[in-house]
């Protein structure tokens, strides 16, 4: 493991507003870098003492990882999975509150070229785990990125990737968010069947939504965050944009037809081509609006990158956009990471009232860490 660099000097950032909002409103965020090392990456949850737990995929192996300094220093604990013919990814933890129960949400990938989407529970922190259920197995298309959450009825749901349920419904070559619920947090995973979390209202568009992140906006409503594509190719090819969808009955049906574009870049005037906005996640801040991390390579300039690149050789920087007066309306973009062009999975999470940890994976066993006060 790394020494922490630490940052002294805080970011102080100006961002603008943007969409339907008076475009020279400004506000602004600090941002410190905190540590730069091994860590969590994308996905961390808050252990009832305060200790952040998150992890990451080695291939064969889930490590977890927690902080008890708000990210300010990472230290092992744990192993979730180790299996040399399974290759693991997409790791998501979730803590049940009150308690010290950790879920742990993970794609796999078996020697018979088969994904499926496991759940591991631990009930001593993060320190020792054991097999909890499995929500999908035996897929030959992609399954994949799952995200837990617990309903306001105590339910238990796993959203995530799926190519078959797109194909299911007549679209090959589309991949949907799915969800599948269980009864309170044990049991099977069939509660609801397979619900199309995240669609176009035209089921015949051609949709690729993945990486979904879901928000508990109260009184039953949910916001999902997902990357996914612009409606039309742009210079022949579809570049990554985010997008929003809500649902206002505890995740049992989605506004399709109010599912929106939140963030999609310009497009480069020699290319013909939008640049890329991918892999967000979403945290709720203060009780109060929503924020969402995200890559873009829109700072780069010249042609921008083929969304369908594996992701080592994309670039990117990390941005932070937020929701406004309600949860429709969309603004204040701040700059979270710009320090080079290997960046990915970014992942965010409030550790105080008001304080953000977000956290940048580097590759090659790197992440960084920073502090925001938004």
């Amino acid at each position: 493991m790394k020494k922490a660099i630490q940052v002294g000097v805080s970011i102080v950032l100006s961002i603008v507003l943007f969409g339907m909002l008076n475009p020279s409103a400004v506000y602004a965020a600090s941002i410190s870098q905190m540590y730069y090392g091994s860590g969590a990456i994308r996905s961390m949850t808050v252990r009832a003492d305060g200790t952040v737990v998150g992890g990451r995929s080695s291939g064969h192996e889930i490590e977890v990882w927690g902080s008890s300094d708000k990210g300010a220093s990472w230290n092992r604990i744990g192993t979730v999975a180790n299996n040399s013919t399974i290759d693991f990814g997409d790791v998501m933890f979730m803590a049940v509150p009150n308690t010290n129960i950790i879920y742990c949400a993970f794609r796999e990938y078996n020697s018979a070229h088969q994904y499926a989407i496991t759940v591991c529970r631990s009930d001593d922190g993060g320190y020792n785990w054991v097999y909890d259920s499995t929500v999908i197995a035996g897929c030959t298309q992609f399954v994949g990125a799952p995200w837990l959450f617990i309903a306001q009825n105590g339910d238990m749901q796993c959203y995530y990737d799926s190519e078959p349920l797109a194909t299911q419904n007549g679209m090959s070559g589309s991949q949907w968010i799915a969800m599948q619920g269980r009864n309170g947090r044990s049991g099977s995973w069939n509660k609801y069947g397979v619900v199309a979390a995240s669609r176009d209202a035209n089921i015949t568009k051609f949709v690729r939504d993945g990486m979904a992140s879901v928000v508990d906006l109260g009184n039953n409503r949910i916001m999902l965050v997902t990357e996914g594509i612009e409606d039309s190719a742009s210079g022949g090819q579809y570049a990554n944009v985010v997008r929003a969808i809500q649902s206002f009955d505890g995740g049992l049906s989605w506004d399709y037809s109010g599912r929106q574009i939140i963030y999609q870049c310009g497009i480069d005037g020699g290319s013909g081509r939008r640049y890329n906005a991918y892999c967000p996640v979403a945290t709720r801040v203060g009780n109060g609006p929503v924020g969402v991390v995200f890559c873009t390579d829109e700072d780069f300039g010249g042609t921008p990158d083929n969304s369908w690149a594996d992701v080592t050789v994309r670039r990117s920087h990390i941005k932070y956009i937020r929701t406004l007066n309600n949860f429709e309306t969309w603004g204040g973009k701040a700059s979270i990471w710009t320090n080079g062009s290997q960046a990915y999975a970014p992942g965010i999470i409030e550790t105080a009232f008001n304080e953000l940890l977000v956290t940048v994976d580097h590759f090659y066993g790197n992440q960084s860490f920073h502090r925001m006060y938004p």
